[in-house]
């Protein structure tokens, strides 16, 4: 009788290995993953500051990003996926505070896979006209203009937070639509063998940056590093509290005209606490006060700005709420979603416009967190931001370096000045 002989270790992984190895060959496209790696480095790299070197590391990562995706064969699909998580896998790290730390990979996952969808479809739409100039695709100049100005209307849930002038947001180039434009062209018209693509790559260099003068007023921007899981416990908020009303005391010691505290620096509904209402009208004859806090007002709560003057008190609420954070963005089941996700919370209510308000005559508009990432708020006539984030919900992450990218490309593009008061990042003034 014959026996068989045990396969060796070795030779059953190599049965297992050949099939994967084919698999991963067939469905995985090493391209997309570099094109991803590429499109999403400026960002990371701006997590250690805006130095030259992180400046002329971005600059040159922007300029071979651009032309990897319009001239490297990739998977959009993929370039997509990869891309939604680089940039978006923070956005689930919220749920840990509602004990739901199990849902973030779906969250991440939801993510690539959706943006992946997207990019699949525009290049299947762009590929539908099979046509040539100049030997290359009419698919890739399309791409080309989206990149310049089609990711302004690609905003699932509301969320646009995907803008390609983040890649140049910290570099030597101003990021703005010419500029981005102007680095295209050059992407496109990459020979090396004709340096044609020199020159708008060149002219790119050049294009100066708008710098908005700031206003004549001493602004005291707070930095605080409250933990998301202790800024809304009981036996903390007393401690906020006075700590909020100690930094406002040292920003009158120094002559600062106004103090901007983060959002919601006093983590309650202010406006019934007629006591720190007294205390800060009184404070306020001294410096003007700037401040986040909740908003009770019938019978509905508002994520709101308070802002504190010569003893008289203006409240402005939050106009565009932050999806699937503040409110559920669908047609239906927002109870249910409530319900389940959240404890039974209600969607916050919100104002009917941006709020805009003034400091010793001078007129600022409100931007509470997601709002200062909104190109609509910066359409608005007033020269001067003052913008109030909670980033603890998301730290630590790649957030609050992206929503300053964002913001810088804002206000380079309106020309404005931003002023930025922060829970979880340092906080900062963008001109």
């Amino acid at each position: 009788m014959q026996v068989n002989s045990v396969a060796r270790p070795e030779q059953f992984l190599q049965r297992i290995k050949i099939p994967f190895q084919s698999f991963f060959k067939r469905y995985f496209n090493t391209n997309s993953l570099i094109v991803a790696i590429l499109f999403s480095l400026p960002i990371y790299l701006s997590l250690m500051g805006d130095s030259f070197w992180v400046k002329l590391l971005n600059s040159t990562v922007a300029v071979i990003a651009l032309y990897f995706f319009l001239n490297i064969k990739h998977s959009f699909f993929q370039t997509g996926l990869f891309i939604g998580i680089f940039w978006f896998w923070w956005v689930g790290l919220s749920f840990r505070y509602y004990g739901l730390s199990y849902i973030i990979p779906l969250v991440v996952l939801f993510l690539g896979i959706g943006y992946g969808l997207v990019f699949w479809v525009i290049n299947r739409l762009f590929s539908l006209i099979k046509k040539e100039i100049f030997n290359i695709p009419l698919s890739t100049y399309l791409w080309g203009a989206f990149l310049i100005s089609g990711f302004d209307y690609l905003r699932p849930f509301t969320f646009d937070w995907l803008k390609p002038e983040v890649l140049i947001a910290n570099s030597f180039f101003t990021p703005l639509k010419t500029t981005l434009a102007l680095l295209v062209i050059s992407a496109l018209l990459f020979k090396p063998k004709r340096p044609l693509f020199i020159i708008p790559l060149f002219l790119a260099l050049f294009i100066p940056a708008p710098k908005t003068p700031l206003p004549p007023l001493k602004i005291k921007l707070i930095t605080t590093y409250v933990p998301q899981d202790k800024k809304w416990e009981k036996s903390y908020i007393p401690i906020e509290i006075q700590d909020n009303f100690r930094r406002i005391q040292k920003a009158i010691k120094e002559n600062f005209d106004a103090v901007v505290l983060p959002e919601s620096a006093f983590p309650l509904f202010l406006n019934i606490r007629k006591d720190l209402m007294q205390k800060l009208k009184l404070l306020s004859y001294r410096i003007t006060i700037v401040t986040g806090a909740l908003h009770l007002k019938n019978k509905k709560f508002y994520n709101s700005t308070y802002i504190f003057e010569n003893g008289k008190v203006t409240i402005l609420d939050k106009h565009v709420l932050v999806p699937f954070g503040e409110y559920i963005p669908l047609p239906f089941f927002q109870k249910e979603i409530n319900e389940i996700f959240f404890a039974g919370a209600s969607d916050y209510a919100t104002s009917k416009n941006f709020g805009i308000f003034s400091i010793k005559g001078i007129k600022f508009i409100n931007a509470i967190c997601y709002e200062a990432t909104l190109k609509e708020l910066y359409k608005l006539p007033p020269k001067y931001v003052i913008a109030l984030s909670n980033d603890a919900w998301f730290t630590p992450s790649i957030q609050p370096v992206l929503q300053k990218l964002l913001i810088t490309v804002y206000a380079k593009q309106y020309k404005k000045a931003v002023f930025h008061s922060i829970n979880g990042f340092k906080s900062y003034v963008i001109q």
